[in-house]
């Protein structure tokens, strides 16, 4: 959507919180309640005409289908599924927070009273969506959120598993690197238990600071299936208790049956830790009796600087935006919405454009995709450059931002700028727009995101006064991932040039 909507459905749009390859997420109010809502979107057309279990839109639908189902207060709620024109959305409780890896990454080391509460907040929530035949599949520190009283909420169902349920394969290899379980990626039959290894993967992360699983994918992937972490209380900078070793390795167990069996079972085992070492700790002590959430002073203060640290990507980043927004679309091809999540991290620890690649690419999974990779920047022409992050130029001074070239001035154009295809006359801003031209942009652009095309293509047929202005709006309003420079020469083809 090149423009944001005043409203959907019934709700009224009061502002953006945030966007992906393939939807826009808004704060909007129910006027009939006056509840605000977070309005999660995505295009009609993808949730209509695609019935993959791997696609982003069969995670659309999955996600209202999950999370609808379930009613905890540790679960961000959903309220309703809609469809408003060409745009269908999920209407969602809205949580004020920062989600758990914007946390970490401000401030590394959690006190021992504040992870156990979250710890036993997140398995709480856990046991609840597994007694309902829910599992998530995607537990990680980004998929919470923490509110500054200290609540937690699990977010983004996308990708659950629904039991007895065929809207995802069960041996798909969906997740993220380091916290999928050893049987996602040796693609065998798995069920709830894979939220448990996750689970004592972030449990692992707040106790020591560090990944239980790090590196490049395939080196996660072999360390997931071959490889014990240190043991906690070996690691980190603050010293932890040894009884918690034997939690983690529990959980983190490379054969599912070995590992704890459910999330009580678990949550059980960290209050027991709880009850022997921090007698008297007001924190811990509401967390064993079930009382109103206590936030101790310290994860307070915490909470509050760590929730208004600017992200790499805010107003204040050195990075160019234009140039960031051109890495999301390059990798959104690979790995969808969560690109726009990777680029940021990277950004937020890379001094140079090289670097800054470099760390993004290590997200894909073959030689061959990081290949793709680097070829889709090249046709940008943001590769090779050296960009700085404050001026976002290279050594010519030109901005690299990543821009498509205007319609007149890609290769086989004179010093003037006009066309200079060989066997073409008269200049494309002259000529008609005919119905053989929108069959055939229509069928291009289709074969690069499936049934949107139609309905990007009929509203470019609608604004568009001539051929050239046509080809613009069709290369402007492809979805991100789309390789504009190859689609712009697939277009012109329709003209004979």
């Amino acid at each position: 959507m090149s423009q944001h909507p005043t409203q959907l459905g019934k709700y009224a749009i009061d502002g953006v919180l945030g966007s992906g390859a393939m939807g826009v997420v808004y704060l909007a109010t129910d006027p009939m309640i006056q509840r605000r809502v977070a309005l999660k979107t995505i295009q009609r057309s993808l949730v209509d005409g695609d019935v993959s279990g791997s696609s982003i839109a069969a995670r659309f639908r999955n996600e209202a289908q999950a999370a609808g189902r379930l009613s905890h207060p540790g679960i961000v709620a959903i309220y309703e599924y809609g469809e408003d024109g060409d745009t269908a959305f999920i209407a969602m409780e809205y949580v004020e927070g920062q989600d758990l890896s914007k946390l970490l990454a401000a401030n590394p080391i959690m006190s021992e009273p504040m992870l156990l509460q979250v710890m036993d907040q997140l398995l709480a929530a856990l046991q609840y969506a597994h007694e309902r035949g829910v599992w998530h599949r995607d537990i990680k520190p980004a998929n919470l959120i923490l509110t500054q009283s200290g609540q937690l909420k699990v977010m983004d169902f996308g990708i659950a598993r629904i039991r007895d349920a065929g809207i995802t394969q069960v041996t798909s290899t969906i997740g993220t690197h380091g916290y999928m379980a050893p049987e996602q990626y040796r693609g065998q039959d798995f069920d709830h238990r894979v939220d448990i290894f996750a689970a004592g993967v972030l449990l692992y992360r707040l106790l020591t600071g560090e990944s239980a699983f790090s590196g490049a994918p395939e080196a996660i992937m072999y360390r997931v299936l071959h490889m014990t972490p240190p043991a906690p209380s070996t690691v980190g900078r603050i010293k932890r208790t040894i009884e918690l070793d034997s939690v983690v390795s529990k959980a983190l167990a490379k054969d599912a049956a070995e590992r704890y069996q459910t999330a009580a079972a678990f949550r059980e085992a960290l209050r027991l830790h709880a009850t022997k070492t921090s007698q008297g700790n007001p924190v811990i002590a509401s967390v064993l009796s079930g009382d109103e959430t206590v936030v101790d002073p310290q994860a307070a203060q915490w909470l509050r600087k760590a929730a208004s640290a600017p992200t790499a990507t805010s107003p204040g980043s050195n990075w160019d935006a234009g140039m960031l927004t051109t890495l999301e679309r390059a990798l959104a091809s690979f790995v969808g919405p969560l690109a726009k999540v990777l680029v940021k991290q990277a950004a937020a620890k890379s001094g140079d454009y090289n670097t800054l690649v470099g760390a993004v690419a290590q997200h894909l999974q073959t030689d061959e995709e990081r290949a793709q990779f680097m070829a889709k920047l090249i046709k940008t022409g943001t590769m090779g450059s050296m960009v700085s992050p404050r001026t976002g130029t290279g050594s010519s001074g030109v901005s690299q931002a990543g821009t498509s070239p205007s319609m007149g001035q890609a290769s086989g154009t004179g010093p003037s700028g006009a066309s200079g295809a060989a066997g073409t006359g008269g200049s494309l801003s002259q000529q008609a727009l005919t119905p053989e031209f929108v069959a055939h942009a229509t069928r291009v652009l289709a074969s690069h995101m499936g049934p949107l095309a139609k309905v990007i293509v009929r509203k470019a047929e609608a604004q568009a006064g001539n051929a050239r202005h046509f080809v613009e709006l069709l290369v402007q309003q492809a979805a991100d991932g789309v390789d504009r420079d190859r689609l712009q020469q697939e277009l012109l083809k329709g003209l004979g040039r």
